[in-house]
Protein backbone atom coordinates (compact mmCIF):
# COMPACT_ATOMS: atom_id res chain seq x y z
CA UNK A 1 0.00 0.00 0.00
CA UNK A 2 1.28 3.39 -0.86
CA UNK A 3 1.02 5.91 1.16
CA UNK A 4 1.14 10.07 0.92
CA UNK A 5 0.57 12.67 3.72
CA UNK A 6 -0.87 15.93 3.29
CA UNK A 7 -0.48 19.00 5.19
CA UNK A 8 -1.94 22.30 4.81
CA UNK A 9 -4.20 25.47 6.43
CA UNK A 10 -7.35 24.38 8.55
CA UNK A 11 -8.66 27.38 6.79
CA UNK A 12 -9.04 28.49 2.74
CA UNK A 13 -10.49 31.66 1.86
CA UNK A 14 -9.01 31.69 -1.42
CA UNK A 15 -11.63 29.38 -3.88
CA UNK A 16 -8.51 28.76 -6.19
CA UNK A 17 -6.32 27.46 -3.36
CA UNK A 18 -9.03 24.88 -2.01
CA UNK A 19 -9.63 23.69 -5.53
CA UNK A 20 -6.28 23.27 -6.05
CA UNK A 21 -6.43 20.78 -2.62
CA UNK A 22 -9.24 18.96 -4.65
CA UNK A 23 -6.98 18.12 -7.55
CA UNK A 24 -4.04 17.40 -5.58
CA UNK A 25 -6.29 14.81 -3.49
CA UNK A 26 -7.76 13.95 -6.84
CA UNK A 27 -3.61 13.28 -8.30
CA UNK A 28 -2.33 11.14 -5.24
CA UNK A 29 -5.90 8.86 -5.32
CA UNK A 30 -5.14 8.31 -9.40
CA UNK A 31 -1.77 6.94 -8.40
CA UNK A 32 -2.95 4.11 -5.98
CA UNK A 33 -2.07 6.51 -2.79
CA UNK A 34 -3.98 6.04 0.17
CA UNK A 35 -4.15 9.56 1.75
CA UNK A 36 -3.51 10.92 4.98
CA UNK A 37 -3.94 14.55 6.53
CA UNK A 38 -5.28 16.18 9.77
CA UNK A 39 -8.50 15.48 9.24
CA UNK A 40 -10.40 18.73 9.30
CA UNK A 41 -11.54 21.69 7.17
CA UNK A 42 -9.68 23.89 4.70
CA UNK A 43 -7.03 21.98 2.72
CA UNK A 44 -7.53 18.90 4.61
CA UNK A 45 -11.22 18.82 3.68
CA UNK A 46 -10.49 20.08 0.22
CA UNK A 47 -7.74 17.23 -0.56
CA UNK A 48 -9.91 15.02 0.72
CA UNK A 49 -12.63 15.94 -1.02
CA UNK A 50 -10.63 15.07 -3.92
CA UNK A 51 -9.41 11.63 -2.95
CA UNK A 52 -12.98 10.51 -2.28
CA UNK A 53 -14.24 11.82 -6.14
CA UNK A 54 -11.47 9.68 -7.57
CA UNK A 55 -12.37 6.83 -5.52
CA UNK A 56 -9.54 6.51 -3.21
CA UNK A 57 -9.27 6.32 0.48
CA UNK A 58 -8.79 8.86 3.06
CA UNK A 59 -7.52 8.87 6.18
CA UNK A 60 -8.01 11.66 8.84
CA UNK A 61 -5.93 11.74 11.85
CA UNK A 62 -7.66 14.07 14.34
CA UNK A 63 -6.82 15.32 17.92
CA UNK A 64 -9.12 14.61 20.70
CA UNK A 65 -9.60 18.36 21.94
CA UNK A 66 -9.86 19.53 18.42
CA UNK A 67 -12.78 16.84 17.65
CA UNK A 68 -15.05 18.66 20.26
CA UNK A 69 -14.38 22.00 19.12
CA UNK A 70 -13.71 21.79 14.92
CA UNK A 71 -16.72 20.59 12.44
CA UNK A 72 -16.00 16.96 11.67
CA UNK A 73 -14.95 16.26 7.64
CA UNK A 74 -17.48 14.61 5.75
CA UNK A 75 -15.02 13.15 3.12
CA UNK A 76 -12.84 11.00 5.56
CA UNK A 77 -12.97 7.18 4.74
CA UNK A 78 -11.73 6.57 8.27
CA UNK A 79 -10.58 8.64 11.28
CA UNK A 80 -8.12 8.05 13.63
CA UNK A 81 -8.41 10.02 16.85
CA UNK A 82 -5.57 10.43 18.98
CA UNK A 83 -4.91 11.65 22.45
CA UNK A 84 -2.57 14.34 21.96
CA UNK A 85 -0.47 16.38 19.00
CA UNK A 86 2.71 13.76 19.45
CA UNK A 87 0.70 11.19 18.46
CA UNK A 88 -0.92 12.78 15.78
CA UNK A 89 2.14 13.61 14.53
CA UNK A 90 3.44 10.22 14.84
CA UNK A 91 0.00 8.53 13.05
CA UNK A 92 0.50 11.28 9.93
CA UNK A 93 4.08 10.13 9.52
CA UNK A 94 4.39 6.52 10.10
CA UNK A 95 4.01 4.64 6.93
CA UNK A 96 3.82 7.39 4.22
CA UNK A 97 6.49 7.64 1.76
CA UNK A 98 5.71 11.34 0.36
CA UNK A 99 5.14 14.88 2.56
CA UNK A 100 3.45 17.02 0.66
CA UNK A 101 2.57 20.37 2.61
CA UNK A 102 0.67 23.43 0.22
CA UNK A 103 -0.40 27.06 2.03
CA UNK A 104 -0.63 26.67 5.85
CA UNK A 105 0.70 28.42 9.03
CA UNK A 106 2.59 27.35 12.24
CA UNK A 107 0.79 23.44 12.39
CA UNK A 108 1.79 23.21 8.67
CA UNK A 109 5.06 24.35 9.90
CA UNK A 110 5.66 22.13 12.59
CA UNK A 111 4.93 19.09 10.79
CA UNK A 112 7.21 20.31 7.76
CA UNK A 113 10.09 20.31 10.09
CA UNK A 114 9.16 17.19 11.91
CA UNK A 115 9.42 15.24 9.00
CA UNK A 116 12.27 17.34 7.74
CA UNK A 117 13.65 16.78 10.94
CA UNK A 118 13.51 12.74 11.02
CA UNK A 119 14.63 12.30 7.52
CA UNK A 120 17.69 14.28 8.16
CA UNK A 121 17.98 12.79 11.51
CA UNK A 122 17.30 8.68 10.66
CA UNK A 123 18.38 9.11 7.31
CA UNK A 124 15.26 7.63 5.97
CA UNK A 125 14.33 7.31 2.49
CA UNK A 126 10.91 9.60 1.67
CA UNK A 127 10.49 12.71 -0.67
CA UNK A 128 9.24 15.95 0.92
CA UNK A 129 7.15 18.50 -1.22
CA UNK A 130 6.41 22.06 -0.37
CA UNK A 131 3.75 23.61 -3.29
CA UNK A 132 3.91 27.23 -3.18
CA UNK A 133 5.83 30.13 -3.58
CA UNK A 134 6.14 30.96 -0.48
CA UNK A 135 8.42 28.33 0.49
CA UNK A 136 10.86 29.37 -1.96
CA UNK A 137 12.09 31.64 0.86
CA UNK A 138 12.89 28.15 2.63
CA UNK A 139 16.11 28.84 0.47
CA UNK A 140 17.08 32.35 1.60
CA UNK A 141 16.11 31.66 5.56
CA UNK A 142 19.22 31.87 7.40
CA UNK A 143 18.76 29.41 9.71
CA UNK A 144 18.56 26.61 7.67
CA UNK A 145 21.65 25.07 6.50
CA UNK A 146 21.76 25.56 2.69
CA UNK A 147 23.43 21.46 2.79
CA UNK A 148 19.77 20.55 4.02
CA UNK A 149 17.51 22.29 1.11
CA UNK A 150 18.37 18.94 -1.11
CA UNK A 151 16.63 17.15 1.16
CA UNK A 152 13.45 18.60 0.42
CA UNK A 153 11.69 19.34 -3.09
CA UNK A 154 9.90 22.77 -4.02
CA UNK A 155 7.68 23.50 -6.43
CA UNK A 156 5.88 27.15 -7.29
CA UNK A 157 2.87 25.49 -8.28
CA UNK A 158 0.88 21.96 -8.65
CA UNK A 159 0.98 21.46 -11.94
CA UNK A 160 5.09 21.85 -11.72
CA UNK A 161 4.75 19.37 -8.40
CA UNK A 162 3.00 16.94 -10.96
CA UNK A 163 5.00 17.21 -13.68
CA UNK A 164 8.17 16.09 -11.34
CA UNK A 165 5.88 13.49 -9.74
Amino acid sequence: MKIATTFGAIRVEDPKLYEEGVELGKFLAERGYVVKCGGYGGLMEAVSRGVREAGGEVIGITLKYFDEIRPENPYLTKKIQTPDLFERLKNLIVGSEVFIAQAGSIGTLNEIFMVWALKYGLGLDFRICLLGEAYEEFKTCSFIPKERLSEIEIYKSLEEFKRNF
